[in-house]
C-alpha cells in the first residue's frame, strides 16, 4: 500500500505562521471589561481601571456638592478648561476614546464632574462615560467608566467600566469585551472636509433633535455655539475662527454627546 505524501509550498507556510501570528495578535488585543454591582458610595470610589490591585483614579465628593475625578499616579482624564475650572466630560455611549480626540489632565488638576447644579458636564446624568489614560509601565491605554449622577451632585452611581488592554489603541465608550454595553445605541457623526477653509458639513446616522454644537480651541475654551440644531446633517462656516486645531461637540436632548477633532486652514 502506497502513502501519498502531499508537499505544501513555502509560501504556505509562511502564510500559515503569519495567520497564526495575527490571531495572537488578536488575543491580545482586546477590551478587558468589568461589571460590578452598582456602586453608590457615601463619599469616595477608588477604582481600579485595568484591576492590578493598584488604584488609578479616585471619583470623590471633595467639598459638598462638588464631585472630582482625581488621576492617581501617571493617569489623566478628558476634559476642557472653562472659566478657570477644569471639566471632566460626560461622554455619550460610542465616543471615540484616543490621543487625538481629547484634552487629557493628569494629577495636577483634578477634573470638576459637578459642583451643585449648574457648574459640570455630569449635573443628573445617566449613562454616560468618563475616559481615561491610563499608564502603566511606560505604556499607555484608554478606557472608561459609566456613571449616573444625581441632578444637585447630593450622590453618584457607577456601574461599570473597561479599557483597551493593547497599547495606544482606540477604545468607544460603552466598548466591553463582546461589543457595546447594556442599552447603548450608536451615534456617529463624521465631518467633511476635514481639514477644511471655509466651511464644512457634518453628518450623523440619526436625526439630532434640538441639538447644540459647540468648539473648542486647543487649549479647551469655547469659541463658537451654535443652538437648536436639527436632522441629519449642519453645514459649518468657519466665520472668525483663525487656523488651527479645533475640538467640536454636539448634544441634544436624547443625550447624545460626542466629540470630534477639527482642524481649519488658510
Amino acid at each position: 500500500m502506497k502513502t501519498k505524501t502531499t508537499i505544501l509550498p513555502k509560501t504556505t507556510g509562511l502564510l500559515m505562521v503569519l495567520l497564526l501570528h495575527l490571531l495572537k495578535f488578536s488575543a491580545l488585543a482586546q477590551v478587558k471589561y468589568t461589571d460590578i454591582p452598582d456602586a453608590t458610595p457615601n463619599a469616595t470610589y477608588p477604582l481600579d481601571l485595568n484591576n492590578d490591585s493598584i488604584v488609578d483614579f479616585l471619583i470623590q465628593f471633595e467639598l459638598s456638592e462638588k464631585l472630582v475625578c482625581k488621576p492617581q499616579n501617571n493617569n489623566s482624564y478628558a476634559g476642557n478648561f472653562v472659566g478657570g475650572n477644569h471639566l471632566a466630560w460626560a461622554l455619550a455611549a460610542s465616543s471615540t476614546i484616543c490621543d487625538s480626540t481629547a484634552t487629557w489632565y493628569s494629577a495636577d488638576t483634578n477634573g470638576i464632574m459637578t459642583w451643585g447644579t449648574s457648574l459640570g458636564y455630569w449635573v443628573g446624568e445617566s449613562n454616560k462615560y468618563l475616559a481615561f489614560k491610563l499608564r502603566v509601565d511606560s505604556q499607555t491605554y484608554f478606557g472608561w467608566a459609566r456613571f449616573d449622577v444625581a441632578a444637585i451632585a447630593s450622590s453618584f452611581t457607577i456601574k461599570d467600566y473597561a479599557y483597551q488592554s493593547s497599547p495606544n489603541t482606540c477604545i468607544l465608550a460603552g466598548q466591553t469585551a463582546t461589543g457595546m454595553g447594556e442599552s447603548i445605541s450608536k451615534p456617529v457623526f463624521s465631518i467633511f472636509p476635514n481639514p477644511f477653509v471655509s466651511e464644512t458639513t457634518i453628518e450623523l446616522n440619526a436625526n439630532l433633535k434640538n441639538a447644540c454644537l459647540t468648539i473648542y480651541n486647543a487649549m479647551g475654551q469655547p469659541v463658537q455655539h451654535v443652538k437648536n440644531i436639527n436632522g441629519e446633517s449642519y453645514s459649518l462656516c468657519r466665520e472668525k475662527l483663525p487656523s488651527g486645531l479645533y475640538y467640536l461637540q454636539l448634544t441634544d436632548e436624547n443625550n447624545f454627546n460626542a466629540l470630534e477633532k477639527l482642524i481649519i486652514t488658510d
